[in-house]
Parts: structure tokens; C-alpha cells; sequence
């Protein structure tokens, strides 16, 4: 019988368990380079400081070197690689790619970056997912599924912890949704993964050797911890988003230029003095920092942690905007474990156990919008002690921070056809050169400022009279002065007395941009507020016309034809 002729639902499975296969063989073995990469990172501070300095510089900017030769930056995330390559390329993950983003981790973590071993491995699981499904046939949406499916094995991997891995792999492509469809087949994927990197590595977990604790009753002294753990956490995701952000834009200055080097020369010198003037639990991965907080909370004063959890929030966004590559996962683990056993020993909380997983949980939400993940992460590792501290720190601390993430490429929710298709040929546009200037043109050029409005004063009647010769989803309202005061929609229309007029039920549109913007801004607004549509007025907020997504589509395919033609 060919794999073919089985039931479909069957074929999913069977191809779940393969990919769990091959990707927990070769994460595990990933994950044990990693790991005692990173351990002799921290053997080389301690011991041999002067060739530690060498060995930092030298992996650091060798791994800079390849991000810039062969990808054409400094930005090294490999989640967010991850996430863009799932909504732009349906998941395709390039050998190029998986080379630069594997190997630059192991040299990273030699060098002392703050990265983890997750975000490859989501990458070699995403690949083993891709490549196994096309070659078992799977085209589009079921291919583009199957590259969640290996991510979660990878992550299972990784972290012997295949609930977190499932919840993590559907959570991760969206802010404030998860992807459905791939339920059981992650579950057979990482569960298999899991299995095998046990019989290879052992059972032994890369984080939290701890014992499960008991509950604490959820009195108001624990419910106002967790609230402030959860608020102290969003502050600092805010911080390091900042970072981020800023170091990105300069590493994108430098990157073009023949002074590539100063970033990562620039982050292999401010590794090298954390080390040796905050402590060299700092650089690294995080694994040696969250097992000490966790098993020897008393051992660190809170000077100590406060530096410690400073230090490497600078490194962190540092180090993936570069010239490092790797992972958010463990250094986000390890950073919020500190900041969890820092605000204990702040406030006197004596049991710190599940405030020290609530700021784990809290910052992990917080920073890359996964709030079940951040949940199970405590459960799974430390028992359902964890359970209540965690669920209302991360609560708090997603609510707070909804409109950021440092995982790049991430949607605020799923998205129709298409919207898809405008994410898919701008991203492929912009990562490619000459095509800045097509982006940058101005909106006014494609709006359309023809379009039918309503007038405040207006019946519902009279609207609909209007709407029936030119149906649209929504209209813009003006006033006498051909001014924007709202918008409304057809379905509204329909529904609300006829006698109504318009300025009564009209709202406030959730997209308004001046006819100067470009249209890259205008499609990255629409993207991360999840609108259709976007009203364009002028300086003196007069109506110039509406943005579509059919309008972006055809302005798109335009630019795209033309790069076809020159070929």
C-alpha cells in the first residue's frame, strides 16, 4: 500500500510521528553541542580569562561575519526567522539558512552571546518538518502546518517538555491567537521527539533541577505578589523591546557599510566586562544562572541579581541584533527566574518558589505573546505548584505589553487570503535590494479618491440608497467641510433603523494615515492592527480616499511583474 493510499488523517499522523523522529535525533544532538558549548564558554571565564577574551571576540565576530555574508545581516533570532519563513514562504526554511543559524548559535554561545538553543532548534524541526512533508506530498496550507509540527518537536527537544513544545509552536505565530489544525499532530510529533531524545540524552532536563513544591493558598499577599511580578515583568519586556529596536535599526546602518564589525566587536567587548565586572553567570545561555536561582536562592544577594538581571536584558536584544544568532527562550527563562528571586527577597516573600516561576512566566508572555506556553512552562517543569502564580502573572504581564514582541514577524491574528498574500509578496520585496524606493512611494498614489462617502447629517435610508449602486464593507463619514469624522459599515447600515442618521452610529476608523506616509507604513499598520481597509486624509484632515487590500494586492503583483519582466 503506498502512503498515498492511506486516509488522510492517517497520512497527517504517520508523517507527525516521522518528523518527530528525525527531529528529536538530530536536536538532541544539537542540543548537547550547544549545551557543552556554552559550559565551556563559562569553564574559559572562570579559569582562563585572557583566552576567554580571544575566544569571545574571535566567535563573535565569525559568527557576525557569516550573518553578513551569506544572509546580509546582523539580525540573528532564529525564532523570528522561523515565524516570517511560516507566514511569508509557507514555512519553506532554506539549508543556507539552517547552516547560519545552527552552527552561528554553537560560536555564539562559545563567544558568550545571551542566546538560547530553542531557536535553532525550532528551526531544524521547522526544516525536518518542511522538507519530510513535500517529500511525502504535502503542498500549501497541510505543508505549511507540518513546519508548526517540526517546530514543536524541536522545542520538545530541546527542553524534554512536550506540552510547553505543543502550546509553544501554536502560539508562537500570533499575538493574540493560535493556530489551529495541528493539535494532534504536533502532540504525536513532540511526544515521539520527546521519546527519542530521552533514549539518546537521558531524561535530564536543560532547565529547572528542582523539586515540585506545594501550592501556596491563593491569599491576597500571593495574588498581589503575582500581580506585581506580572507588572514589574512588562516593564522590563518594554525596556528590552526598546533595545531591540534601536540596536536593530543601527546594526542596519552598519551592515551596507565597510565598518560591519563595530556592533559585534562592540558586543563581544560588553560581554567580556559583564563577566569580569558583573559575574559570569551573565553571558550565556542562562541554564547555569536559572539553576542557581532556583536551587540556591540564598546564595545570591540582591545587588548581585540585580546586576546579573540587568546585564544580560542589555545583552539579550544586543546580542541578536549583533552579529549573535539563536534563541529567546532560556535567556528570557533565566531572566525572569532572577527577577522573580529578586522581588521575593525585595518584598520578603519566604516562599520564593512560585515567585520565582511567576516572573518566569510572566516575562516569557510578556515578551513573546505565548500565554499558555508561559502557563505550562511552570507545571510542567515544577508541578502544579506553580499553577496560580503563574496563570495571573502571565495574564498581567500579556495584557500589559499586547502591542510588542520581540519575536519578529509575528500577526496580531490569522489572517483571510488576502492579507496573506500582501504579507507574502511584501516581506519577499522587502527582503530583496532595489525595491525600497517602490515601497517608499506615497500612499496617495494608489488610494482610491473616488470612493463613495456619507455625510454625518445623513439618514440610514439615504445611505442605503447610496450603498446599493456601490457596495463596499465600509464607508467613510464626513461633515460639510469634506472633513473624516467616522466610519461605518454596510452590516451596520443594514441593521439599524432607517430614520437613524449617520453620525449616531458611526465610529472612530481604527486606521487613519496621511496621504504622505509610504506605503510600506500603511501596509505594516493595516498588518499589525488586522484592518482591511485604511482612510487617508490630507494636513487639514479632509477625506482624500481609502486604502484596500485589493488596492495594496494590485500595487504589489505591479512591482512583483516588473521583477519577473527583468529577469
Amino acid at each position: 500500500m503506498k502512503v498515498n493510499d492511506l486516509p488522510e488523517d492517517l497520512q497527517a499522523l504517520g508523517a507527525a510521528f516521522l518528523i518527530g523522529l528525525v527531529s528529536g535525533a538530530a536536536v538532541a544532538f544539537f542540543t548537547d553541542v550547544f549545551v557543552w558549548s556554552n559550559k565551556f564558554r563559562y569553564v574559559l571565564a572562570t579559569n582562563y580569562p585572557h583566552l576567554f577574551a580571544l575566544v569571545s571576540v574571535s566567535s563573535i565576530l565569525f559568527t557576525a561575519y557569516f550573518l553578513k555574508k551569506l544572509l546580509g545581516t546582523l539580525h540573528g533570532s532564529s525564532t523570528s526567522y522561523v515565524v516570517r519563513s511560516y507566514h511569508a514562504k509557507l514555512g519553506y526554511i532554506g539549508k543556507k539558512e539552517l547552516a547560519v543559524y545552527t552552527l552561528g548559535s554553537i560560536t555564539s554561545a562559545l563567544g558568550g552571546a545571551v542566546v538560547g538553543p530553542e531557536g535553532p532548534g525550532i528551526a531544524l524541526g521547522a526544516f525536518f518538518g518542511y522538507w519530510l512533508a513535500w517529500w511525502l506530498g504535502a503542498r500549501g496550507e497541510e505543508l505549511k502546518r507540518m513546519v508548526l509540527v517540526g517546530a514543536a518537536a524541536g522545542v520538545a527537544s530541546v527542553f524534554r517538555a512536550p506540552l510547553t513544545a505543543m502550546a509553544f509552536a501554536m502560539e508562537v505565530p500570533y499575538k493574540r491567537a493560535i493556530e489551529g489544525g495541528i493539535f494532534l499532530q504536533a502532540l504525536v510529533a513532540t511526544l515521539t521527539s520527546y521519546l527519542v531524545t530521552v533514549f539518546l540524552a537521558g531524561p535530564q532536563r536543560l532547565l529547572l533541577v528542582s523539586r515540585p513544591f506545594k501550592p501556596p493558598y491563593p491569599s491576597l499577599d500571593v495574588v498581589l505578589a503575582s500581580l506585581g511580578v506580572g507588572g514589574t515583568a512588562a516593564a522590563l519586556t518594554y525596556i528590552i523591546y526598546f533595545i531591540k529596536h534601536k540596536s536593530g535599526e543601527l546594526s542596519d546602518k552598519f551592515v551596507r557599510r565597510r565598518y560591519w564589525f563595530v556592533p559585534p566587536l562592540a558586543l563581544s567587548l560588553l560581554i567580556i566586562a559583564s563577566t569580569f565586572l558583573v559575574s559570569p553567570l551573565v553571558p550565556g545561555a542562562g541554564d547555569l544562572l536559572t539553576e542557581k536561582v532556583f536551587n540556591e536562592p540564598e546564595s545570591l544577594e540582591e545587588e548581585t541579581l540585580a546586576l546579573v538581571a540587568v546585564a544580560k536584558s542589555l545583552l539579550l536584544p544586543l546580542s541578536l541584533t549583533w552579529g549573535a544568532t539563536g534563541g529567546l527562550f532560556m535567556p528570557l527563562v533565566s531572566i525572569g527566574s532572577a527577577l522573580g528571586l529578586l522581588y521575593a527577597k525585595f518584598f520578603s516573600i519566604h516562599t520564593v518558589e512560585p515567585i520565582m516561576i511567576a516572573g518566569v512566566s510572566s516575562l516569557f508572555a510578556s515578551s513573546m505573546k505565548t500565554l499558555l506556553t508561559s502557563v505550562l512552562i511552570g507545571v510542567e517543569f515544577l508541578g502544579f505548584g506553580a499553577f496560580f502564580t503563574s496563570t495571573v502573572a502571565a495574564s498581567v504581564g500579556y495584557l500589559l505589553t499586547l502591542p510588542v514582541s520581540l519575536v519578529a514577524g509575528q500577526l496580531p491574528e490569522p489572517q483571510d487570503i488576502k492579507k496573506r498574500s500582501i504579507i507574502e509578496i511584501y516581506l519577499k520585496l522587502k527582503e530583496k535590494k532595489g525595491f525600497e524606493k517602490a515601497l517608499r512611494v506615497e500612499v496617495e498614489n494608489i488610494v482610491n479618491k473616488n470612493v463613495l462617502r456619507f455625510t454625518e447629517n445623513m439618514t440610514v435610508a439615504e445611505a442605503l440608497d447610496l450603498a446599493a449602486k456601490e457596495t463596499h464593507n465600509h464607508y467613510p463619514v464626513v461633515d460639510a467641510n469634506d472633513k473624516l469624522v467616522g466610519e461605518v459599515s454596510l452590516e451596520e447600515l443594514i441593521v439599524e433603523e432607517p430614520s437613524k442618521r449617520i453620525k449616531e452610529i458611526m465610529y472612530l476608523p481604527r486606521v487613519i494615515v496621511y496621504k504622505k506616509v509610504s506605503i510600506a507604513y500603511v501596509i505594516e499598520l493595516m498588518m499589525n492592527k488586522s484592518e482591511d481597509h485604511a482612510m487617508v486624509i490630507d494636513e487639514n484632515v479632509k477625506l482624500v480616499g481609502m486604502v484596500t487590500k485589493a488596492d495594496l494586492i494590485k500595487y504589489l503583483l505591479k512591482i512583483l511583474r516588473e521583477e519577473v519582466k527583468g529577469t
